[in-house]
């Protein structure tokens, strides 16, 4: 249902992505005015028509019109990006650092009033063995372990410099692993992997599966930014965003698994150090043939690591999980795949 209107207009980025159309959703339910964006509106104009969205087309990466695309507008949700990991350094850099400059230039330029900020938890790094949730203030053990996560800890650091050297008022949502309808990466490539191996005896899983997984559903990321633009005392602040499952990989396998199939299956687990050098080898050939490598040494060193987010912080500032628990959530989205077709092959 439809809150009340607000005399308030939100620019959001990455629009016709996952989270972005998902951000663009519960923004209208909110009551905001909104003005989506992104470098097309892919399969979801009509859906922006419907909601009385305005889509405008951009690239973040050149600066120049940009004050016209923020015209009239006193927020931003900035959830564009680039998040897969094959895509080479210099296009990352470009969409997950020099277009969040080129932003939060133009918002400082035109005086737009709140700024939230789409990080990503995998800026602390992944190498966090001791199962210890890791907290927002929580020293760096490791660097963030990919390009990905590197981008995105530089893109948030540009954000808090707008914030304390330009009166910018900021503030940075960290989410964990990401899932709902309409996801195509992430999870959804986990419910694909299993489906794919239904009339398999053993389901393959890289890696020994008790490493803990940080789940979130898209609706409490987009939440978490619509309560940071209405809480001022979070301004200058970074939130991680996750749920309060502590599920193993296995244990997600096997609940997937219960959902697909309605019975669990026994794994076939492949060592991931046997496929670090097989993963190299991949991305080898694969970038000398301008493909994208099938399997990749990022994905292997995520999967060998525990992925635990303290959440208090965002609890503490008041904020209420929609989606508290995965289970639940991850029913209602695997049930959207079958009846949509999203699991072929």
């Amino acid at each position: 249902m439809t809150m009340a209107a607000r005399d308030q207009k939100l620019l959001i980025t990455g629009a016709a992505g996952f989270t972005g159309h998902h951000a663009v959703i519960e923004a209208v339910k909110a009551g905001f005015s909104v003005r989506a964006t992104d470098i097309s509106s892919r399969y979801y104009s009509a859906m922006f028509e419907a909601l009385g969205v305005e889509f405008v087309k951009s690239d973040l990466t050149k600066r120049e019109g940009l004050e016209a695309l923020l015209d009239g507008v006193e927020g931003v949700f900035h959830v564009a990006g680039i998040h897969d990991y094959s895509t080479p350094r210099d296009l990352m850099v470009a969409d997950n650092v020099n277009a969040v400059e080129n932003l939060c230039d133009a918002c400082v330029s035109v005086g737009v009033k709140r700024f939230i900020h789409l990080s990503s938890a995998g800026v602390y790094g992944y190498d966090w063995h001791d199962r210890i949730p890791v907290k927002e203030d929580a020293p760096k053990v490791t660097p963030p372990l990919n390009v990905y996560n590197e981008t995105k800890w530089a893109g948030e650091q540009v954000v808090q410099r707008f914030g304390s050297e330009k009166g910018l008022k900021v503030t940075a949502i960290r989410p964990g692993a990401i899932y709902g309808t309409r996801s195509e990466y992430g999870i959804h490539n986990v419910v694909k992997h299993v489906y794919s191996e239904r009339d398999k005896a053993r389901i393959m899983m890289l890696g020994s599966g008790d490493n803990v997984e940080g789940f979130v559903h898209v609706e409490d990321v987009c939440g978490a930014m619509i309560y940071a633009f209405d809480h001022d005392a979070m301004i200058g602040e970074a939130y991680n965003i996750a749920d309060d499952s502590r599920l193993t990989t296995a244990e997600f396998f096997n609940f997937v698994s219960r959902e697909l199939f309605g019975a669990e299956k026994p794994f076939l687990h492949v060592p991931i150090r046997v496929l670090i050098p097989i993963a190299a080898t991949s991305q080898f050939f694969a970038k000398r043939m301008g493909t994208k490598s099938k399997l990749e040494k990022d994905t292997l060193h995520y999967m060998s690591c525990d992925r635990i987010w303290d959440n208090s912080k965002i609890k503490e500032a008041g904020y209420v999980l929609k989606h508290p628990d995965v289970k639940p959530g991850m029913k209602e989205t695997i049930a959207w795949y079958k009846e949509n077709g999203w699991l072929q092959g």
